[in-house]
């Protein structure tokens, strides 16, 4: 009892110690105020010494102390706070990555500044240019990534500081009231924790700030040298471009031209400058490098690999021989391959790099494309090797007018030659020999004849002082054949592992591929070719430097509006629409085909079903792509949906017979009253059900005859159906007429032996005589019997008929000289 007594007296004097300071802070509060109103100068000259806060901005709002109640509960997750912040506070591996890899971009726009100011200040091309350009945006293409990842983490770091700040004034106020109302040692120690906390966190954050600003620094910077880079680059070009037509250098036979020395110093400046770049490049790199080996080896080891399975495939089937020349020459195609991950693999690559990455993939180009092309054709491949490696050394001293111009001069005049000889001894002879190249490779008689022109204004332009102008055409068609020759050897490569992959598993394990295996080739080959075209096609126009002017003309005219009213429309949306109705075509065409051939065979389905499944859902597939090309053309849906009622307007009036035979064809689909296959017999129209179509259903009649039926008349009139029930048997009936006083169990037993020998009837259930009719000279017999097959009843009929005739005349029967009328079928 006296421990409580005790207790509630601690408790008591604790309570009016906060009571009476709670009345102090009170009382000097108000006498505060009413000081500062007596004496506004006082609080003038207060104001004067603090900053003064903007007018539309209200004044911060002053902390607010946490009551001690909820000291213990807010310090814990004040801690937690602290805890996330300071994790926070931590380099994250956006920033890392930055200044990892930032020193070796930085050493590599180094090397590449020196290397594109000796070609700006040099005699560049515009194909130097391009290239160059292409690769300034490519080198730096990470730069906006890492300007935009500093810039987030900067906007974190300040957002934890001012959290920090509130959360530090916070606790700093309620340290202090309840020092001054005399708090718990233990309750105040763990404040100052929190502060102590909150404390070291800022300097974390600080400092993790100013790394972030630094590495912002550094990475702008960078991109504004990259951005001089381009516009020097730029401003070069368009300035080129403009000159094209102007004589920008002395002729070839001028003397001034001849006077220039330097060369060594000139040669070796251009070497050092792009072996910098390659270097650099190469550090940068090293992991990207390692890589493509890798590939290079993984790829070589497969085709090595399925050398050997392909071998007897070859064997059994002459016809891929062709197909598996890039099994027989697996270094050579590996490297082919291996080069078409250049662009995936490395952003850009030096101009050093670039040649070496040429001279690997054209050289095994060749190397394979002289085991799928005729021998006449050889001396082409060979040619286009000795250009390439002519077009290298031009690059190294593409610095020194008076020898690179020299040098091309040659190379013109020795691309004429060769191509003028070519097309004569090739594609102008009699027909005999190497006539037949002109009938199988009509596109390299086409060429060879059009590069003749080119050859000539470069060799001309170069000649008399056009040096822009006829490097620009003389590269451009020299590259153009180059992107050629490689194409095509991707493309043989690929139709040759297209040619094995439909025969290896596991696509051979699909009845589609196993079934239409030549048909797939066929087509997917195609689409090869096409996308071969179109890329060929794009890099041709960029070496000519008309990629970005022609495809700018393509979009203005595709997206130029043309307004119908309230409609506005272009060729882009029209395009675009008819573009994704053909593909929703196409999608439909090959999922029917994939089901009918590799799922319907996998179900025991009912006859019928697969064709409805099928005519159902590429129904919903060509509406779905329907809505989706609308949606796609900008159309208003809201304005389509106005179109549809109009729509039913005129489905109700003059297209009801339409509509009303697409309702009768999707009940025909869905009911099944009659089915693909199925024997019908509609007013006097007898045959196969071939089609059911959206309007009207196809039956073909014995003589192959087809008769169109609407839909409507399916459904509304009576059609006798032969095989809706079960397609296992089918009734046959034989009319016989014997004369009257005939035995007539004689009759009934022999119709029955002839029905029963038949192989074709079924025994059960049995066949059947019924007398029909007694008239005053003849009997009337109906031979009733079952077909196995009931696609061949007709046949099986007249079989009936002559075996019952030849039993008659074995038995001497005499058969009636009426005509009986036959019942219909």
């Amino acid at each position: 009892m006296d421990y409580f007594r005790n207790s509630d007296s601690a408790e008591t004097r604790s309570k009016s110690i906060k009571i009476i300071y709670l009345a102090l802070l009170l009382v000097c509060t108000s006498l505060s105020t009413a000081a500062g109103a007596q004496n506004p100068s006082a609080q003038s000259n207060q104001s004067s010494t603090n900053t003064p806060l903007p007018a539309n901005v209200p004044p911060p709002s002053s902390p607010t102390a946490i009551p001690i109640s909820e000291v213990v509960t807010q310090a814990e997750s004040a801690s937690a706070t602290l805890k996330e912040i300071a994790s926070g506070a931590a380099s994250d591996p956006a920033t890392e990555a930055v200044e990892r890899r930032l020193p070796a971009l930085t050493e590599e726009i180094n090397a590449r500044l020196e290397e594109t100011a000796q070609v700006i200040e040099g005699a560049t091309s515009l194909d130097t240019l391009r290239t160059f350009e292409a690769d300034w945006r490519t080198l730096t293409k990470d730069l906006p990534a890492w300007t935009s990842d500093l810039r987030a983490r900067a906007r974190k770091l300040e957002g934890d500081l001012k959290r920090l700040d509130d959360l530090s004034a916070q606790w700093q106020k309620t340290h202090e009231e309840l020092r001054a109302a005399g708090a718990p040692p233990e309750v105040l120690a763990r404040i100052e924790v929190i502060l102590q906390t909150g404390a070291e966190a800022r300097s974390q954050i600080e400092a993790e700030q100013k790394r972030v600003v630094a590495l912002q620094n550094r990475v702008a910077g960078e991109q504004n040298r990259v951005d001089d880079a381009l516009n020097s680059i730029r401003g070069t070009r368009e300035s080129l471009v403009g000159r094209l037509l102007v004589r920008d250098s002395p002729p070839i036979w001028s003397a001034d031209l001849w006077t220039r020395g330097g060369i060594s110093q000139a040669v070796r400046d251009s070497l050092q400058a792009q072996l910098g770049g390659l270097n650099a490049f190469g550090i940068r790199n090293r992991d990207k490098l390692i890589i493509h080996i890798l590939i290079f080896a993984a790829l070589a080891g497969i085709l090595f690999y399925l050398r050997g399975r392909a071998r007897p495939l070859v064997e059994a089937n002459p016809d891929l021989r062709s197909s598996a020349v890039i099994f027989y020459l697996p270094v050579s195609t590996a490297l082919v391959l291996a080069i078409l991950f250049n662009s995936r693999i490395y952003p850009q690559t030096p101009q050093m790099l670039g040649a070496i990455f040429g001279a690997i993939a054209l050289v095994p180009t060749v190397i394979i494309l002289r085991k799928v092309v005729e021998a006449p054709h050889y001396p082409l491949l060979y040619s286009l090797v000795v250009f390439f490696f002519i077009d290298q050394l031009r690059v190294i001293v593409d610095a020194i007018p008076n020898v690179v111009r020299p040098l091309f001069l040659v190379e013109m005049l020795a691309g004429f030659l060769f191509f003028l000889w070519f097309y004569r001894t090739r594609f102008a002879g009699d027909g005999n020999g190497d006539g037949v190249s002109e009938r199988r490779y009509p596109v390299v008689r086409i060429a060879t004849l059009a590069v003749l022109p080119f050859f000539s204004v470069a060799f001309l332009a170069n000649a008399f002082g056009y040096v822009n102008l006829s490097r620009l055409v003389g590269n451009g068609v020299l590259n153009s054949a180059y992107a050629a020759i490689v194409l095509y050897a991707v493309v043989r490569i690929v139709d040759g592992l297209i040619a094995f992959a439909l025969r290896f598993r596991p696509l051979n394990l699909l009845t589609m591929v196993r079934n239409h295996a030549s048909m797939i080739q066929r087509k997917m080959q195609k689409f090869i070719r096409w996308i071969a075209a179109w890329l060929w096609l794009v890099v041709t126009l960029e070496f000519f430097t008309l990629r970005e002017p022609f495809f700018s003309r393509i979009k203005a005219l595709l997206t130029t509006e043309v307004n119908v009213g309230s409609l506005n429309i272009s060729a882009g949306d029209v395009l675009l629409f008819f573009v994704l109705v053909w593909a929703a075509f196409l999608l439909s065409r090959f999922i029917r085909f994939a089901l009918e051939e590799d799922v319907y065979p996998r179900f025991s389905l009912a006859h019928g079903i697969p064709y409805a499944v099928s005519t159902i859902l590429n129904y919903v597939i060509l509406l779905v792509g329907f809505f989706f090309a609308v949606g796609a053309a900008g159309f208003d849906l809201t304005r389509f949906t106005v179109l549809v009622g109009a729509f039913g307007v005129g489905i109700g009036f003059g297209l009801q017979n339409i509509f009303n035979n697409f309702v009768s064809g999707l009940i025909l689909l869905f009911e099944r009253p009659v089915k693909i296959g199925d024997e019908i017999r509609i007013q006097d129209a007898t045959g196969t059900v071939r089609r059911i179509g959206i309007r009207a259903s196809v039956i073909r009649q014995w003589d192959n005859s087809e008769i169109i039926v609407p839909n409507s008349k399916l459904i509304s009139e009576n059609v006798k159906n032969w095989t809706r029930s079960t397609r296992s048997k089918r009734g046959v009936e034989v009319l016989v007429s014997v004369a009257q006083g005939t035995d007539t169990g004689i009759v009934t037993e022999l119709l029955k032996g002839v029905a029963a020998a038949h192989p074709l009837v079924a025994e059960k259930p049995e066949p059947q005589v019924l007398l029909s009719d007694v008239g005053a000279a003849t009997l009337n017999f109906k031979l009733r019997a079952w077909a196995t097959e009931f696609n061949k009843t007709t046949q099986i009929s007249s079989e009936l008929a002559m075996a019952i005739s030849r039993a008659l005349a074995e038995k001497e029967i005499a058969v009636s000289q009426g005509d009986p009328n036959p019942s219909p079928e």
